[in-house]
């Protein structure tokens, strides 16, 4: 395995050298003893004194070198015993600190390095290796560029060592196995310059990632802009993340003034500040309200569609103006109260009747024409029973095949008994109608009176065969006698006076028609014209006379017409049909569909007489009656929400089965007899009736009243009404009608959800700044921040970890949560973030996450409140405290860390110089470095320490704050 650059650095010692020296002497020493030893037995034995004498002294010189060489050898070898046990603590540190890096560099997701200031490779870690399949140990001692993959990064290291700075990064690319590759590169230098550690972070795949999300976000952007109504993105908080074009250009706004701002700020619509509102607070992931909005003083509904995202932090909003639709809903309203009125008052009379014979509905003018009191009267006495009506039964069968044979029946002429017994004449359109199934739902027509005509028709009938019967009297008279003939021209002339008069009677009584009268011959040619009293849009004139229909009708409507002439004069009786043509208004110009009820009866000279009925309001009567009965009634019936009518006194006069399932009761009739006063029986609160009515009357119409009430068995829901106030033509209140939704469920959700949010974020803010919180929420999953100049504090209560050994540990924890609590107190008053405490060390910074101009003058002040404070702890615990502060300003960089136990922590050489500064400072004192000296030296009293040896840093000059000026 490669050493790393530290081993290589660490210097070789002689010490082993030194003893090995000493343990030959000492040996050496112990030899010529012997020696001597041996040689004073020898001198012994042969007894010779002098050189006993001799021997003597040698040896006793001998042993005083054996002594003091042996005393120095004792000292040297303790001397060296001491190093070598310090020598080999270091190893050991020195070899458990190798094993955490190399422990490290292997998880760390990315490429390392260690790199000279030459630009060549100390060592790289397993990852970078692998990254271009190279063994680690052959990079060493080679320049950084030797691969030929980057230039960027080349350029980035060397511009680097010949900068001052001692940390930076950058992205660069590179080229890994020939595929272009996206690195983010941190570099920090050591060894006081001589050397940097690099950290490389793969940042290719969130390149392409962030590439594909911002052409995502063009595309989506594109759509927004181009979608025909208001477009919002909304945080929970109730402010805009952003807004589409269409909504900025409603009010004259660029898009990104609505970034950040509340959504009230416009003050345009609080219903919709409300939804919102609700829709947060509510479980539910998507909802839609109608709200209305001021937009430049004029008021417009809108039809909003809200859906939430973001683990439900925020929603996006789509605003579609329905102001016209409900003023077409209005205009809709206002055509069924008209056609109603149209439908009471018709002079033909109206009916409905189901196939088997049932009527359905009836006019008030059939129910006149049928001789009855009432259209009720009508339905009662006649379903099921032609009997009872026709005269001619058989010409009724007629009918009825014709109309399920053709569908339709125009015209149809027939006698009806009346109820007195007496006979009118009648002319009946009809049609069948089907549903989408084309299933038979019921018949469908108008009924008229034309006893007055038939009997018009009988008089000239009996007129014109009385006119015969005397013309031929008078002709035989005149050949039998010649002497009666000035008697029989006075009769003739007579006669034509009377028949002038009959003449003038009948032209009369076409001018009173309202139909449409035209002769056609079988070319379908218009033959003549007959004048009459028509009041419809589309009128013919004489000068069409001779004319083909082709050439004055579009070509669909003139086939209509020559096919029914054909079918009249080929079976020689009268057809019926109804057609439809597009005219222009008398009065506009604009062009609109008129419907037409036409027979067509053959006359003679092969040609036919073509009287047609304007129909074009009864028709759209019919329709739009039909249409709305049965809109109310399915959302009557089928209503998810209560809907109810309620009379002023407070009883239900009707409730759709909706509302009588909210309120517990089995059936309306079960609702109606228990429920006799709504304001007790009801409401929980008995005055909640009394605050309705009240608000009723004021404005007419109340929305979202939300209320507490009974239900049959006596259990409580909640639940929220919209009514309004129904009054007669003269402004008299006749009864209350809403809709009541059950909101039990969303109260209680509501509630539930409010707390447990609260608990969250006291719990979040107790551990984050708010504005890191608030990122986090919005899901960031990395946050991390660089700011070029903030101010950092560190201080430590000294010896408190001996003063901890002579307490409790509740003590101990008690009074230390009393002294921090108390710095915490300081930093909340000068907008300070606490970063965290270590045992008895406490971590704070100004300026960040939220920059301020003053952040060192904010910590200056903090730092002196904490000396106070420590000399308050003193006095009151009779405890010896002592605190010592270091201060540093410059850049830092700012995140959080961690996934589950987050914390937010800074990094970077100026927090590492504040805690120098604290370490190496002395107790009682505040020192601080020359950047944050500049800053206050204008406001603060200094005394300088001089240049202080920092460590990683080399030579500082320091100071000690003193006071305030």
């Amino acid at each position: 395995m490669t050493s790393s650059p530290v081993e290589r650095r660490i210097p070789m010692r002689d010490e082993e050298k030194t003893k090995a020296q000493l343990i030959e002497e000492l040996v050496a020493l112990r030899q010529r003893v012997r020696q001597l030893e041996v040689q004073t037995a020898v001198i012994a034995t042969n007894g010779s004194l002098s050189n006993s004498q001799a021997s003597l002294e040698s040896q006793a010189s001998l042993e005083s070198q054996l002594e003091e060489r042996t005393a120095a050898l004792l000292e040297a070898n303790d001397q060296l015993v001491a190093e070598i046990v310090e020598r080999s603590q270091a190893e050991n540190a020195l070899r458990s600190a190798k094993e955490q890096l190399e422990a490290v560099l292997a998880a760390v997701p990315g490429v390392v390095s260690w790199i000279r200031s030459d630009l060549c490779y100390l060592g790289v870690n397993q990852c970078l290796a692998q990254h271009f399949g190279i063994p680690a140990e052959d990079f060493v001692g080679r320049e950084i560029g030797f691969m030929e993959v980057s230039l960027e990064f080349y350029d980035f290291i060397r511009s680097f060592f010949e900068s001052s700075k001692t940390d930076t990064s950058r992205e660069v690319r590179t080229y890994v196995q020939g595929e272009p590759r996206d690195f983010l590169i941190v570099a920090q230098k050591y060894d006081e310059g001589r050397a940097a550690f690099t950290i490389g972070i793969d940042i290719t795949e969130r390149r392409r990632a962030e590439n594909e999300l911002r052409a995502a976000k063009d595309q989506l952007q594109a759509i927004l802009e181009a979608v025909p109504g208001m477009v919002s993105w909304i945080s929970s908080d109730l402010r805009y993340l952003g807004v589409n074009g269409h909504l900025a250009q409603t009010y004259n706004l660029p898009a990104e003034a609505f970034v950040g701002q509340d959504i009230g700020f416009l003050q345009t619509s609080e219903v919709f500040a409300n939804f919102l509102e609700e829709f947060f607070d509510s479980s539910d992931s998507e909802a839609l309200r109608e709200v209305t909005a001021k937009v430049y003083g004029q008021s417009h509904s809108y039809l909003i569609a809200a859906q939430k995202y973001d683990e439900g932090r925020a929603a996006f909003t789509v605003g579609i103006d329905i102001t016209e639709r409900h003023r077409a809903i209005q205009a809709l309203k206002n055509a069924e109260a008209k056609y109603r009125n149209i439908f009471e008052n018709a002079v033909e009379g109206i009916y409905q009747i189901a196939p088997d014979g049932r009527y359905l509905s009836a006019n008030p003018a059939l129910a006149r024409i049928y001789g009855y009191d009432s259209p009720e009267t009508l339905i009662g006495q006649l379903s099921y029973n032609d009997r009872v009506l026709y005269v001619d039964l058989d010409l009724r069968q007629q009918f009825r095949s014709k109309l399920r044979s053709v569908g339709r029946v125009v015209g149809f002429e027939q006698q009806i008994y009346r109820q007195d017994g007496s006979i009118v004449w009648i002319s009946e359109n009809a049609r069948t109608v089907y549903d989408e199934d084309d299933n038979l739902l019921y018949y469908e027509g108008t009924v008229e009176d034309i006893t007055e005509r038939k009997r018009a028709e009988e008089a000239l009938q009996r007129a014109n065969e009385e006119l015969e019967s005397r013309v031929e009297e008078r002709t035989a008279a005149l050949k039998q006698s010649n002497d009666r003939l000035m008697q029989e021209v006075a009769e003739r002339q007579r006669v034509e006076a009377a028949l002038r008069k009959s003449e003038a009677e009948l032209r009369a009584l076409f001018e009173a028609m309202t139909d449409v009268i035209t002769v056609f011959d079988a070319q379908g040619r218009y033959v003549k014209i007959v004048s009459t009293n028509s009041e419809v849009l589309y009128s013919p004139t004489g000068d069409r006379i001779g004319k083909s229909v082709y050439e004055v009708l579009p070509p669909t409507q003139a086939s209509i017409f020559i096919r029914h002439i054909q079918r009249a004069l080929n079976a020689g009786q009268t057809v019926n049909l109804e057609y439809s043509l597009i005219v222009a208004e008398i009065e506009t110009g604009e062009p609109t569909e008129v419907w037409f009820a036409a027979t067509v009866s053959p006359l003679p000279d092969n040609c036919v007489i073509w009287v047609a009925r304007n129909i074009t309001e009864r028709k759209r009567v019919l329709d739009a009656l039909r249409e709305a009965e049965e809109k109310y009634r399915s959302i009557f019936e089928n209503a998810a929400e209560g809907i109810y009518q309620t009379t002023p006194d407070g009883q239900f006069d009707s409730a759709n089965p909706a509302l009588v399932q909210m309120y517990g009761y089995e059936s309306l009739e079960d609702l109606q007899a228990h429920v006799t006063d709504i304001a007790t029986q009801v409401y929980v609160r008995p005055n909640r009736r009394t605050e309705f009515v009240s608000a009723l009357g004021k404005n007419g119409s109340v929305a979202d009243f939300e209320s507490q009430v009974y239900r049959k068995d006596g259990s409580i829901i909640w639940t929220s009404e919209n009514a309004r106030t129904v009054r007669d033509k003269r402004g008299r209140l006749i009864y209350y009608e809403g809709t009541v939704q059950d909101i039990t469920m969303r109260k209680e959700a509501e509630a539930a959800l409010r707390i447990e949010q609260e608990k969250s974020e006291r719990l979040l803010l107790n551990v984050l700044p708010r504005t890191i919180a608030e990122r986090l929420k919005q899901d960031q999953t990395c946050i991390a921040e660089r700011f070029e100049e903030a101010t950092i504090l560190f201080a430590d209560l000294v010896n408190f970890t001996s003063l901890s050994a002579q307490m409790s540990p509740s003590k101990l924890v008690d009074l230390l949560n009393e002294i921090f609590s108390t710095f915490d107190q300081f930093a909340l008053a000068y907008r300070l973030e606490k970063i965290k405490t270590i045992g008895d060390a406490y971590m704070v910074a100004a300026g960040l996450p939220m920059p301020m101009d003053d952040h060192a003058i904010a910590i200056a002040e903090m730092a002196l409140e904490m000396q106070w404070a420590i000399g308050q702890f003193k006095q009151e615990n009779g405890l010896s405290f002592q605190l010592r502060i270091g201060i540093n300003t410059g850049p830092v960089v700012a995140g959080v860390i961690g996934i589950r136990k987050f914390t937010y922590d800074l990094w970077g050489d100026t927090v590492n110089i504040a805690s120098r500064m604290e370490s190496q400072g002395q107790v009682g004192k505040i020192q601080v470095t020359e950047a944050t000296y500049l800053r206050l030296k204008d406001r603060y009293v200094f005394e300088p320490r001089g240049m202080l040896d920092v460590k990683g840093r080399g030579q500082m000059m320091t100071y000690w704050l003193l006071d305030r000026r």
